[in-house]
């Protein structure tokens, strides 16, 4: 019903006149604060339960500052629900972090653990599904270590470049910094007008900022690891240099300004390189364009996708100094490089204890790129020499990793890249399996394998499959023994021969270890074992898989053989090892009956026998100057690494004076023949011949005539760069330093102090190592520690200190004194360096000195506690070493050969 007005204002009043006084009313409830989980990182790889699939990168890159900004989006997928998310982010500071899914934004706290591990802490479940991570950031440009983005002035410009492998992506940016994440990326920089800008895939706008500012974006890349992601900004000058591969991709070269010309090789040889690697994988090359980052140092060489880097020292080539060292080494590393386009982008290994499948491989096919680049270079067959030779003196210490090595702590990852196991083992192996399946068969199934995993992830087991179905479950088995366990076999052998029965070869194996070793014999592969076995009218070959401790093989012949060489075809990974009488009549075969390849093993396990204590160093130098005069160069140089095994140190200062003069005259007379200079005509062969015969007859012997001239032509070229041919400048330059006085040693450290070209300062500091005398090694090694020139630069000079006994006590004096200042200023993944030094040390004393000094430090140094337990092996397999052959050196070197023995090694 209605109520009439008067009569419902007059019900109102009476109301309020009776009403109670009002209560005050309660506070409003304060919302709860968000809570938090407390953080949990992981051990060390990151959680399955939220992975990346995109990236959007945005970075301010100026590179005259000290530091920079950016922010990222990630595209990830949720796997399971989660209250923390866990990725990497190191020396960043992250000012904005929020988690959007569907119509929700969650705000991140952010929290860090050690090794780079960066935590999103929520404050409710992230559900499964998808999910956009944003991130801001700020971080500090490196301008010391070369790593994460890292700035380098040049003639007063600077310039901001990146190096990420293994693990300094998270240095630049927040990622998941793990090889298994291969996703797309999405790039855009803001940068100074006119600067040059580039990164892995090519540049699809430009747009005009104010202050003097510009947005760069870059086209969406095909799937990577956040390791290969790379970009340099500066005002760099860029060089067109034609187009590479069948899809004609365009071909540039990126470089400081002003040194456009001195690409003029790098630019011819190139599309060869990739032409090669086109050829033997029959795929185009995979990207859109190749742009080579001319990075300051040779340290800086990455396969980056579409925009590899190469040194300087590499690349940069002035007109009329392309030597063949400068060819040959260009080429040996931009085909590496370009090689981990397949071996590495493409097909990436999952996890860092599979990056073997990168190095290994690789490594393996520069042999087969260089041999079709140049065939004339005979590179093939001397890479593969010194892998082997390489690998099998890492495999002789007890400590010695696999090719294939755990990778479950942050120290494990940095270590990871073990020159000796991952890269020389790793394709010696591959070399082996390859002389056993045929070339052809191995270059097919690893096209199977490329086509197979591309644009995706592979782990060992993936390989060893593909080996598995192209081959055979056994050889799958066999190559997994050689990956799978460290050491290296040493294959024995006693001939069975009975008349009228068949000849037969009982074969033994073991784990090879030398004299001195506290490691165990005990150990088994399954190895693919070949024998030539030599009778009067020739030779027989026949192979076998000798899979337990002992095997039998059968010879095809009724008499016993005259000799029995234990690797034919010299491609096996194992140590042979004769008895001094099987070891007599193998060398005794005829000239002809055994290959280079054959000969090079045999020399090697001579090397082999003289560090078991078998065969004593005297005995084995007696083969030295027969190899020395071989028409082989490779025989020459693996002659010569017998001489290596004598400890200087061990030597009187007289008896020191007596092997160098002996090793002069060994190598001398033919030195002396070709000469300091090229002549007209030569082949690449011969200069190759000419440059390690004058640095055996005076860098390792003394051969008073070539020293002297050595200084003459050094003080020419001093004052005249135009007297003497490139080809001579860099071993002319450290034999007259070698023997050099103060005059000399000041001219060279003016040049190097006033230079800006860093590719001649480097030349000049390599130099100043040579330096052999005391005082002025004294004089030079404070140059490692001050802050007047780069230690990237000025730590050869440290090197070579310790390389040459008669400054090895300087050395390690020095590096004492000065090695936690050391430690501060490198890389992470070059303490191992450092601390490796010291297995030049051999003795004793010297061991005790050692462990007394590092074992407090080495813990608190990443990458060093494993480089620490090589070196101390190396110190003590050195020391008895020298306590078995020293008398018998002396002994020799009272009565050293000087005439060959033609018929022995030629």
């Amino acid at each position: 019903m209605r109520w009439p007005l008067p009569l419902l204002l007059a019900f109102v009043a009476l109301r309020c006149a009776h009403a109670p006084e009002p209560a005050t009313p309660a506070p409003a409830p304060v919302a709860a604060a968000p809570s938090y989980p407390e953080p949990q990182p992981p051990a060390l790889r990151l959680p399955d339960t939220v992975r990346p699939t995109h990236y959007a990168l945005d970075l301010k890159l100026l590179p005259a500052e000290p530091t920079f900004s950016g922010a990222v989006a990630i595209d990830v997928e949720v796997r399971e629900p989660v209250r923390q998310v866990w990725l990497h982010g190191q020396d960043l500071e992250i000012t904005q972090a929020r988690v959007e899914t569907g119509s929700r934004t969650l705000e991140a706290r952010t929290t860090t653990a050690s090794d780079g591990r960066l935590g999103l802490l929520l404050p409710e479940p992230l559900p499964a599904g998808k999910a956009v991570i944003h991130l801001s950031f700020t971080g500090h440009i490196d301008r010391e270590r070369s790593r994460g983005i890292y700035g380098v002035e040049e003639r007063g410009e600077p310039y901001l470049y990146t190096f990420f492998e293994p693990v300094d992506a998270r240095r630049a940016f927040p990622c998941f910094d793990e090889p298994g994440f291969k996703v797309p990326w999405r790039l855009r920089f803001t940068v100074k007008a006119g600067h040059v800008a580039l990164a892995n895939h090519p540049v699809v706008s430009r747009e005009p900022l104010p202050e003097g500012l510009e947005r760069v974006t870059f086209a969406e890349s095909r799937p990577m690891p956040s390791y290969l992601v790379a970009f340099m900004v500066g005002p760099f000058d860029v060089v067109d240099a034609g187009t590479v591969g069948r899809n004609a991709a365009p071909l540039r070269f990126i470089v400081p300004k002003g040194r456009g010309p001195e690409t003029a090789y790098a630019a011819s040889a190139t599309p060869r390189i990739v032409k090669s690697l086109e050829d033997f994988f029959d795929q185009a090359y995979p990207y859109e364009k190749l742009d080579v980052a001319v990075v300051p140092r040779y340290w800086g060489t990455m396969e980056h996708p579409g925009i590899v880097a190469l040194g300087q020292p590499l690349t940069l080539i002035r007109p009329g100094e392309e030597t063949l060292a400068r060819r040959k080494w260009y080429v040996t590393i931009a085909g590496h490089e370009l090689g981990h386009y397949w071996f590495g982008d493409i097909v990436t290994c999952k996890w860092w204890d599979d990056i073997w499948l990168n190095e290994s491989l690789t490594s393996w096919l520069d042999r087969k790129q260089m041999d079709g680049f140049d065939p004339g270079w005979g590179f093939s067959r001397e890479a593969s020499m010194h892998a082997l030779s390489f690998a099998l003196d890492a495999d002789t210490l007890s400590a010695a990793l696999p090719v294939r090595k755990p990778a479950d702590t942050h120290d494990d990852v940095l270590g990871a890249f073990d020159n000796g196991t991952t890269y020389a083992k790793g394709s010696a192996v591959i070399a082996m399996f390859e002389a056993w399946l045929g070339p052809e068969k191995m270059r097919d199934l690893l096209r199977v394998h490329i086509r197979k995993h591309a644009w995706g992830v592979a782990t060992s087991e993936d390989f060893a499959t593909t080996l598995s179905e192209a081959a055979s479950p056994d050889l799958a088995r066999s190559f997994r023994s050689f990956i799978d366990q460290p050491g290296a076999p040493r294959i024995s052998a006693e001939l069975q021969c009975k008349p009228g029965t068949p000849t037969r070869l009982k074969l033994s194996q073991e784990r090879f270890l030398p004299a001195g070793s506290t490691g165990s014999t005990k150990q088994t592969w399954s190895v693919p074992v070949c024998v030539r076995a030599g009778t009067g009218g020739g030779s027989h070959r026949v192979c076998t898989m000798l899979s337990e401790a002992t095997g039998e093989l059968s010879l095809p012949m009724r008499d016993c053989p005259k000799w029995v060489l234990l690797n034919a075809g010299g491609m096996g990974y194992y140590r042979a090892s004769y008895t001094r009488e099987q070891l007599a009549q193998v060398l005794a075969a005829p000239p002809k009956s055994l290959t280079v390849e054959e000969r090079l093993a045999l020399l090697a396990d001579v090397e082999g026998s003289v560090s078991r204590g078998d065969l004593p160093l005297g005995e084995a130098l007696r083969l030295v100057p027969a190899t020395a005069h071989d028409e082989d160069r490779l025989i020459v140089q693996r002659g010569a690494r017998l001489l290596q095994l004598v400890n200087e140190d061990g030597l009187s200062t007289e008896d020191r004076a007596r092997f160098r003069a002996w090793v002069g005259g060994v190598y001398g007379p033919r030195a002396r023949k070709l000469g300091w200079e090229p002549k007209p005509g030569d082949s690449d062969d011969v200069k190759q011949e000419r440059a390690r015969l004058l640095e055996l007859a005076t860098m390792q012997g003394e051969d008073p005539v070539l020293s002297k001239e050595a200084g003459q032509l050094a003080r020419g070229w001093l004052a005249d760069r135009k007297s003497l041919d490139p080809e001579a400048v860099p071993l002319v330059l450290a034999v007259a330093a070698q023997h050099g006085d103060k005059a000399l040693f000041d001219t060279l450290l003016a040049r190097a102090r006033k230079t800006e070209d860093r590719n001649e300062r480097s030349q000049l500091l390599t130099t100043i190592a040579s330096f052999r005398d005391p005082a002025l090694v004294k004089q030079a090694l404070p140059l490692v520690t001050s802050t007047e020139m780069d230690l990237r630069d000025t730590k050869v000079i440290l090197t070579g200190a310790f390389m040459t006994a008669d400054t090895r006590e300087l050395a390690w004096a020095f590096y004492r004194e000065n090695f936690d200042a050391l430690a501060e200023r490198l890389r992470s993944d070059e303490l191992g360096w450092l601390v490796s030094l010291v297995g030049n040390l051999c003795d004793s004393e010297r061991h005790a000195e050692v462990q007394a000094f590092l074992a407090p430090r080495v813990p608190r140094l990443e990458n060093a506690p494993r480089a620490l337990a090589r070196a101390e092996e190396s110190i003590r397999l050195c020391a008895e070493a020298d306590r078995l052959h020293r008398e018998g050196v002396k002994t020799f070197l009272r009565a050293p050969p000087t005439v060959p023995a033609p018929t022995r090694m030629r």
